[in-house]
C-alpha cells in the first residue's frame, strides 16, 4: 500500500526536524550539565538524570538567568527530546495509510509541534551567553561534526515545505471540488 505523496512529505519533514531537535536539545542539556550540574555536585552529592535536571533549572531561577516561564518552556522542550526519542510513534500516530482507517487521531489526539525546532534552536543559541556569566561553559567539536548535516537537513526542510505547501493547496482544492 503507497502512502500518498502530501502524507509522506510531511512524515519526511518531521522526521528532519526531530533529528535536528534531537542534536540541538541534547547538545543544550549537555551543556547545563556540565556548566550547572558540575557547581551542584561540587558538594560531593551524586545526583543524577531528572534529579538533577530539577536541581539545574531551580539554580538557574534563583539566579536568575531564567525566569520561571522560561524555565518551564525550556524544560518541556527537553520533555520533548524525550518523547521523540522514546515515544516517537506519538508524533507520527496521526498520519495513516490509505484504507486503514485507524482514527488514533481522534482517539488519541496529539498535535504535533511544528514550532518546537525554532524554539530549542532559540535556547541552543541563547542561553550559553546567560550561562557564561555565572558558570564555566564546555567546548566541544559536536557542533562542528553535524555541521554539514544541520546545514543539509535544514535546506530540505526549506525545500519540503514548499512542496508540502503546494501539495496542500491542491488537495484543498480538490476537496472543495468534491464537496
Amino acid at each position: 500500500m503507497r502512502l500518498p505523496a502530501l502524507e509522506k512529505n510531511i512524515l519526511v519533514y518531521r522526521a528532519l526536524q526531530m533529528a535536528l531537535f534531537l542534536f540541538y536539545s541534547e547538545a543544550l542539556r549537555r551543556q547545563l550539565v556540565f556548566a550547572v550540574g558540575r557547581e551542584i555536585k561540587k558538594g560531593g552529592q551524586s545526583i543524577k538524570d531528572d534529579k538533577l535536571l530539577k536541581r539545574i533549572f531551580r539554580e538557574l531561577e534563583c539566579n536568575s538567568i531564567l525566569t520561571a516561564d522560561e524555565s518551564i518552556e525550556v524544560q518541556s522542550l527537553l520533555q520533548h527530546r524525550n518523547t521523540i526519542a522514546h515515544q516517537i510513534h506519538q508524533l507520527t500516530g496521526d498520519i495513516e495509510l490509505p484504507g486503514r482507517n485507524y482514527r488514533f487521531a481522534a482517539y488519541l489526539p496529539r498535535k504535533y509541534d511544528y514550532g518546537a525546532l525554532a524554539k530549542i534552536t532559540h535556547w541552543h543559541d541563547a542561553l550559553p551567553d546567560r550561562l557564561s556569566k555565572h558558570y564555566m561553559l564546555t567546548i566541544g567539536f559536536d557542533s562542528l561534526e553535524f555541521e554539514a548535516a544541520a546545514h543539509a537537513y535544514e535546506r530540505e526542510l526549506e525545500t519540503l515545505r514548499r512542496r508540502i505547501d503546494k501539495q496542500y493547496a491542491i488537495r484543498k482544492k480538490a476537496t472543495k471540488r468534491i464537496a
